[in-house]
């Protein structure tokens, strides 16, 4: 749809005037991004810029108004991020929640799995991590050896992930699990959704040279 250049530079004006009267002295510049983790204390200028963008649904403006974005067409966005980094101000919020569990949810989710997961991850409400990459499965991720077996209303799931980013603050995992030990290794897996808050749920950070632990 062709938007006429009028309207976006009286887009870029109100943008302008948000921006300058909402985007705190501490959101600018290199500093702390929100990843949504409960886990994670947050600086009060970062909290306060990811609870202002989250009202205006700034967080994932190109995400529908209903799940918490502001429903911007992407030229609207691209102007939104333009005018962010003329001031340079930190994106609200980051991670996989926005990068990718959302968006897939978005497209083949259930409506019972937006309304419960979308508006969190909006908010900055929660972090999710990647579970695919095994010790013996890493760029051949057909070779994942974690099960899920159906025991009546759950799965009993058993195995290992590696190189996960953000397991250790996360508070949700989307992975990769097989199904049908039976099939050939690039069929019977499937995409499950858990919380790693649960009983039977263990990360080991892997400490770096430098000290810190993404993984």
């Amino acid at each position: 749809m062709e938007i006429a250049l009028s309207e976006i530079a009286e887009f870029r004006e109100e943008v302008r005037r948000w921006l300058t009267n909402n985007c705190p002295a501490g959101a600018k510049g290199p500093g702390q991004v929100s990843s949504g983790s409960s886990k994670v204390k947050l600086d009060a200028d970062t909290a306060l810029w990811l609870e202002r963008c989250a009202e205006r649904g700034y967080t994932v403006p190109t995400w529908p108004t209903e799940y918490g974005g502001a429903g911007l067409s992407p030229q609207h966005a691209r102007v939104f991020y333009e005018e962010m980094a003329t001031i340079g101000a930190r994106t609200p919020l980051t991670g996989m929640g926005i990068a990718m569990i959302g968006p897939t949810l978005l497209e083949y989710g259930t409506p019972e799995q937006k309304a419960r997961h979308i508006p969190k991850i909006a908010r900055g409400e929660t972090q999710w991590c990647q579970g695919y990459s095994e010790p013996n499965a890493g760029s051949d991720l057909a070779s994942l050896q974690t099960r899920a077996v159906e025991e009546g209303d759950h799965f009993l799931i058993n195995g290992q992930k590696i190189w996960t980013s953000g397991a250790a603050t996360a508070d949700w995992m989307f992975a990769l699990v097989r199904t049908d030990p039976d099939a050939p290794k690039h069929d019977g897996i499937s995409f499950v959704l858990l919380t790693m808050d649960q009983d039977g749920v263990t990360t080991k950070p892997i400490r770096l040279i430098s000290g810190s632990s993404p993984f």
